[in-house]
C-alpha cells in the first residue's frame, strides 16, 4: 500500500509532519498553569501561514486533556458569550462538579424556561459556573481564531474584563494578523488586547526543517539543507515544498519543482497578502524586488522617498512579517521566493 503524503497544504489543521514550537508552547502553558496568576490571556500573532492556528489548537488540546481545564472554542463572528455559557454547562467536566456542588444547572438557550421568570443572562450563568470551577480549583480556557473587529468580539471583551475583575479562573488564547489586531487595541471595550502578552511567530528552526526533509524524503543532508533554505523557515512553505517534492519523487533537480512551488505559495498565501496591502506598501515591495541586495539607500532612491516616510512603511512591512531588517542598512523579504512573486505580479498584472 502506497504511503500517504505526510505534508499538508491546507491551513488550520495540524499536519502529520509537524515541527513543534516548544519555547512558545511552554511560555503559554506555564503562564496559564502557574500560581499565583500573572497573565490570563495571550495573543498569537504572525504572518498568514506561520502556524498560529495549529499552535493554538495544540495548546488547547493539551489543556482539554487535563482534568483541571475546560476548553471552549469560539469564532469571532459567532455568538461568543452564549457559546461559552452553553458549552460550559454542557461540559461533562462541569456537570460532575455541579452535582458535587449541588448547583442547579440552568437551561442555556435563547428562550426562557418560563415567561413568569426573567431569563438569566449569559454573563450571570458563566459567572456562576466559574464560581463552581474556582471552588474546585478548575479553569476555563476560551480560544478564538483570527480575532477581528466584530460586535460579538466587543461583547466578549466586556464580559471577559468583568470576569477578570472578579478574579474568576477564565483564560483567553487568540490568534490574529498584526494588521487586524493592532487597530483593535484602542477600540472601546477592546483595550484588554493592548495589555495582552503577544507571541509573535517567526521562522521555524531551519535545522529541524532540514532533518525532517532528510528523514521523510530520503534525501542527502546536502539536498535537505538546499530545500530548507528555499522555505526560509516559513511554516506554510515547509509543508508546500515537502508536499510537492513527495508527489514528484524521484526529483531530478529542485529547479524542476519551483514553478509549482511558486504557484501554490501565490495562490494560497501571497496573493491574499498582496491584496491586503496598501498601494504604497506594494510600491515599496516592488522597489525591494528590483534592487538586488536591497540596500535601504537604493530602495529609497528608487522610490524617491525620504528616510522618515520610508521608515513608516519599513516598520509596517516588518511587523506584518513581510520583510526582515535584521542586517544593518539592508531590507529583504522574509518570505521565500516573495521577490519572484512580486516581479511576476508586476509583469503580469500591473502597468
Amino acid at each position: 500500500m502506497q504511503q500517504k503524503n505526510p505534508f499538508m497544504i491546507s491551513f488550520s489543521r495540524k499536519p502529520v509532519e509537524y515541527i513543534d514550537r516548544p519555547e512558545q508552547t511552554e511560555v503559554i502553558l506555564s503562564t496559564f498553569r502557574e500560581s499565583p496568576v500573572t497573565d490570563q490571556l495571550f495573543m498569537i500573532m504572525g504572518v498568514r501561514g506561520s502556524g498560529k492556528t495549529v499552535l493554538m489548537s495544540s495548546i488547547a488540546n493539551t489543556l482539554a486533556a487535563d482534568k483541571e481545564w475546560i476548553v471552549v472554542r469560539c469564532t469571532p463572528t459567532g455568538d461568543i458569550v452564549h457559546t461559552i455559557a452553553s458549552e460550559l454547562y454542557n461540559s461533562n467536566k462541569f456537570h460532575q462538579l455541579s452535582l458535587e456542588a449541588q448547583v442547579n444547572v440552568p437551561f442555556v438557550g435563547h428562550v426562557g424556561i418560563s415567561s413568569q421568570v426573567p431569563e438569566e443572562t449569559d454573563l450571570s450563568k458563566i459567572d456562576k459556573a466559574l464560581a463552581v470551577l474556582q471552588q474546585h480549583g478548575r479553569k476555563l480556557l476560551i480560544t478564538i481564531d483570527e480575532v477581528t473587529n466584530t460586535p460579538q468580539m466587543k461583547e466578549f471583551a466586556s464580559v471577559f474584563q468583568i470576569l477578570i475583575g472578579k478574579e474568576r479562573p477564565i483564560y483567553f488564547l487568540g490568534t490574529g494578523l498584526y494588521e487586524n489586531i493592532m487597530p483593535l487595541q484602542n477600540e472601546k471595550n477592546m483595550t484588554f488586547l493592548y495589555r495582552a502578552p503577544r507571541i509573535v511567530l517567526g521562522p521555524l528552526d531551519m535545522s529541524a526543517i532540514a532533518r525532517s526533509y532528510q528523514n521523510i524524503l530520503r534525501i542527502s543532508a546536502e539536498q535537505s539543507v538546499e530545500l530548507a533554505k528555499l522555505t526560509k523557515g516559513y511554516s506554510f512553505a515547509f509543508q508546500v515544498l515537502g508536499y510537492i517534492y513527495w508527489n514528484a519523487m524521484p526529483v531530478k533537480t529542485v529547479d524542476s519543482i519551483l514553478p509549482e512551488y511558486d504557484d501554490r505559495l501565490a495562490d494560497a498565501s501571497y496573493s491574499k497578502m498582496w491584496m491586503e496591502m496598501s498601494e504604497t506598501d506594494r510600491k515599496v515591495c516592488r522597489a525591494i524586488a528590483e534592487n538586488n541586495g536591497s540596500k535601504i539607500k537604493d530602495v529609497r532612491e528608487t522610490l524617491q522617498m525620504d528616510s522618515n516616510l520610508f521608515n513608516v512603511y519599513r516598520v509596517r512591512l516588518k511587523n506584518r512579517g513581510i520583510v526582515n531588517t535584521g542586517e544593518y542598512g539592508k531590507i529583504a523579504f522574509s518570505l521565500p521566493r516573495f521577490t519572484e512573486f512580486v516581479q511576476n505580479r508586476s509583469m503580469l498584472y500591473e502597468i
